[in-house]
């Protein structure tokens, strides 16, 4: 088995961060099983790998103290139905705002948010992190089944600022979808937060934002671990407090053990544009840069076998990211005529594992891993 070197580009685009595309081309020829007394051996052709990474470095200013807070805006077409202007995006980043999160799609059917493409271009450019928000209807798709429909036209609507370099995304649970009960809006949650996972990695898993309310009622502690961002606006100091306690609330973040970005204002001022809502990323809890979507690493550490007639590959890559299997017969084949097989597998953090069974003795496959 002989293994051709590994080839990495970098190159960095103009303007935003698009998905990282990652190819790794596999020429496996079948192993004929070869019985020799009472011992298998296996004997087999070449293995050809080839990795050719398009990679670039996502650059924002944070605030010099780790310890210090970030601050932020949430905004959608509100704002502005072809979006907020560049000088407006520039001067939130001249009053501190270091990230955003912007509406992208609502339930399956919309109103989905047009001015989502122009917000993400220009809060990136002007050197925001931007992620994007999905509001949920599960009111109207009570099952997990519909959880997964609304989270899969999340993606196809949005799926280009939910990648390398953006902050995670965000289910944003509120309105009515409390008609589920605690038990079924939880399940919906979860499949919710499944789906995102499933299909962009463990890396851009959902943020919640919700209610007080939604926090200590509406929802159960199977989702106790998920970051929440949480609505709650008030008077105190969002630069040193935590969200202030009451009598009907005496832990605000509910069944979440924490919370990772607080809403505190819904009339807030920014960029000269009135009323705003403005956040804050708990930083001395988790700090900003922890929710930027990891970006997949140019190195591969590969491993091939071919053991019982299936080819299984095994790379280490960055924790959190994901990859598609693709696989075609014949190399000159367009990409679109390239068969998806799957996702590989992530166990551990930052080990991928996918198997392929190739029929035929003789029968060559080609293998491309694509991210996201």
């Amino acid at each position: 088995m002989r293994v051709s070197s590994v080839l990495a580009q970098t190159k960095a685009p103009r303007g935003g961060v698009p998905s990282v595309v990652i190819a790794l081309q596999v020429l496996a020829r079948h192993c004929r099983l070869m019985k020799k007394a009472r011992a298998h051996h296996w004997a087999c052709a070449d293995v050809a790998v080839l990795a050719l990474v398009g990679f670039w470095s996502f650059g924002v200013s944070l605030q010099a103290n780790a310890a210090s807070r970030d601050f932020g805006v949430d905004v959608s077409h509100y704002q502005g139905a072809t979006g907020i202007s560049q000088a407006s995006w520039d001067q939130m980043f001249g009053e501190g705002k270091r990230f955003t999160f912007i509406k992208a799609s609502e339930g399956l059917t919309g109103p989905d948010d047009a001015a989502m493409a122009n917000n993400v271009a220009r809060a990136t450019s002007a050197g925001l992190l931007a992620g994007v928000y999905h509001f949920a209807h599960p009111e109207n798709r009570p099952t997990t089944s519909g959880a997964v429909q609304e989270a899969d036209h999340f993606l196809a609507y949005a799926g280009s600022a939910i990648g390398p370099g953006r902050l995670r995304p965000v289910l944003d649970l509120e309105g009515s979808a409390s008609t589920l009960g605690t038990t079924a809006l939880t399940d919906w949650v979860i499949a919710f937060h499944d789906r995102i996972v499933e299909q962009r990695g463990a890396g851009a898993a959902p943020i919640v934002y919700t209610s007080r309310s939604y926090a200590k009622s509406e929802v159960d502690g199977r989702i106790a671990n998920y970051d929440l961002w949480l609505a709650y606006p008030t008077a105190v100091d969002s630069t040193i407090a935590d969200p202030p306690l009451t009598a009907s609330f005496p832990d605000p973040t509910g069944v979440f053990n924490n919370w990772s970005f607080w809403q505190y204002s819904w009339t807030g001022s920014s960029g000269g544009m009135s009323p705003l809502d403005l956040d804050v990323c708990h930083s001395d809890y988790k700090p900003l840069a922890s929710f930027i979507i990891p970006a997949p690493s140019p190195v591969f550490a590969l491993n091939r076998a071919i053991p019982g007639g299936a080819v299984r590959l095994t790379f280490t890559n960055s924790a959190g990211t994901h990859f598609s299997v693709l696989a075609a017969n014949e190399p000159t084949l367009p990409p679109n005529n390239w068969i998806v097989l799957g996702s590989a597998t992530e166990d551990p953090p930052g080990s991928f594992q996918y198997a392929d069974t190739i029929v035929g003795s003789n029968q060559s496959r080609i293998y491309r891993v694509r991210s996201p």
